[in-house]
């Protein structure tokens, strides 16, 4: 790994922190200090991620023309503001709209990420280098909300975002000093409006065999996972369990995810990434459907069975989403890639906009269990084409 590489991923560590120290402090707000409607927490979903669809692909296209660590020094700052701002929101409606404008900003970091990634490792690398990336992601997920709780003994809602806009302030100096990160001319057309740079991305995935069941699956993959995803919760008090193990259970998907990472990060190049996805989704599939099976069918199973089960969802969950990641960097030229990573971005969007809607009608309808299996059967469609398509890369 390249020295420019590594202070990279350290870089992205207070970014990604940056992500979730304050998930906490905007709950606590919302629901102890303003005690607001239920209905504002499916509102504030909608602020977290309407912008990676609305302004995502636009996004990609502006990381594609400018240069990439103007990009992940100008974003973070960005983020930075907008996570100040929220302390000053006098109510939960302007506080849901400065995040949903800080939304807008950070949908800018992840195509810049994936194009340093890119240009920064060649392909027998950027397997190890995503797995690496994705660790940080997960391990952040896991501490920062648990960090930002803790910070709740000590200081306000309202505090804990300027502590966290801090975070995203020492990530943009991280980048700034990073050395100019080149990568190969663009064939775009300087003339081109961006809508229509937009429009090429979508031709380019189009076009191709690889892209495009590359991120027809990624998307089919998140939406059978948010299908269920958000009735973790009831689906561990229907099986008799407490909030501690709803909290341990979570710390296990998070804890699979980084262990999962880390050991593709370390494995030797692989020419079969699909492969990878199959198995992944696979099991995945038969742990997702074995959970539903226990509430459907009133199966008592042990704490450590339960706990362990989300572990093993997590460490499959990386071998889907890191191969995928370096499926669309070896794919795509470099003039391209933040259009088409903010157009991956997009889609998955709209599974996190759409999914926990039929889910939760699922289950009120038939049980949570049945959400589960729904989810499950996508998860098996998901691993029989990624498994048919293992020659293809």
């Amino acid at each position: 790994m390249s020295l420019d590489l590594r202070n990279l991923l350290i870089a992205q560590v207070p970014a990604d922190f940056a992500d979730w120290l304050d998930f906490v402090a905007i709950g606590a707000l919302l629901a102890y200090v303003w005690q607001v409607d239920p209905f504002v927490f499916a509102l504030l979903a909608v602020s977290l991620g309407l912008p990676y669809l609305i302004v995502g692909p636009f996004a990609g296209v502006a990381v594609d023309r400018a240069q990439i660590n103007r990009v992940l020094v100008i974003s973070n700052i960005g983020r930075a503001v907008m996570t100040a701002a929220l302390f000053f929101a006098p109510s939960w409606q302007v506080l849901l709209l400065f995040i949903l404008l800080r939304s807008a900003v950070d949908s800018f970091f992840t195509p810049a990420k994936q194009a340093a990634i890119q240009a920064l490792s060649d392909k027998d690398s950027r397997m190890r280098a995503n797995g690496l990336s994705h660790a940080i992601n997960q391990a952040s997920k896991i501490a920062a909300p648990a960090l930002g709780g803790a910070l709740l003994i000590w200081l306000t809602p309202q505090a804990i975002f300027l502590v966290n806009a801090i975070v995203s302030v020492i990530a943009a100096g991280l980048f700034f000093r990073l050395p100019v990160i080149a990568r190969a001319q663009t064939n775009a057309d300087a003339k081109m409006s961006m809508m229509d740079e937009v429009k090429l991305g979508l031709v380019t995935v189009r076009g191709s065999m690889v892209l495009r069941p590359a991120l027809a699956m990624m998307g089919a993959g998140y939406f059978a996972m948010f299908f269920y995803d958000t009735l973790i919760a009831p689906l561990t008090r229907a099986l008799g369990f407490s909030q501690t193990i709803l909290g341990l259970s979570l710390a296990a998907v998070g804890a699979g995810g980084v262990l999962g990472a880390l050991a593709l990060g370390a494995a030797k190049p692989t020419k079969r990434p699909f492969l990878l996805v199959a198995i992944g989704s696979g099991v995945g599939a038969v742990l997702v459907i074995a959970l539903g099976v226990f509430e459907l069918a009133r199966l008592g199973v042990t704490v450590w069975i339960y706990t362990g089960i989300f572990g093993a969802l997590g460490l499959c969950s990386a071998m889907t989403v890191v191969p995928y990641r370096t499926v669309i960097q070896n794919h795509v030229a470099p003039g391209q890639i933040g259009r088409v990573t903010a157009l991956s971005e997009a889609i998955n969007t709209v599974a996190l906009l759409t999914a926990p809607f039929i889910g939760a009608a699922i289950a009120s309808v038939l049980s949570f269990g049945a959400a589960f299996v729904a989810g499950g059967i996508v998860m098996l469609f998901v691993a029989r084409r990624a498994y048919q398509l293992r020659r293809l890369y």
